[in-house]
């Protein structure tokens, strides 16, 4: 999965120190971060001035305005209470508290600094 993002910086801080994802690798303008069988790769804005075809695309498909609509990115995590913590701690606007989910697994949701709805869960 690929995120554009308008400050790398804010992202690689929610990713890597409050989700708690290790970071692969990371350059000026992207980060990547590999967990189990999932990678993230965020990537700055600033690229999209730089690649007509790919701007050209997100412009007329109306996703530069809208990220993430109607769409929630789900990351399962070992110790989901510690997780949370680490958002209360630094009062970081969580979406919805833990609940327990009709198939057995906890989560909580809260939205990367673009606004991207992420589901933080345990198994």
């Amino acid at each position: 999965m690929e995120y554009y993002v308008k400050d790398i910086e804010a992202s690689l801080e929610f990713y890597e120190n409050l989700v708690g994802l290790e970071l692969y690798g990371r350059n000026e303008r992207a980060a990547r971060f590999n967990y189990d069988c999932f990678s993230l790769l965020l990537t700055s804005e600033q690229i999209l001035n730089k690649k007509e075809k790919e701007r050209t695309y997100f412009d007329q498909n109306g996703m530069a305005q809208g990220k993430g609509n109607g769409a929630e990115m789900i990351i399962v995590v070992d110790r989901l209470e510690v997780v949370y913590e680490r958002f209360l701690h630094v009062d970081y606007p969580v979406v919805v508290g833990i609940q327990t989910y009709p198939w057995g697994m906890r989560g909580f949701k809260v939205a990367d600094p673009d606004g991207n709805l992420i589901r933080i869960t345990s198994e």
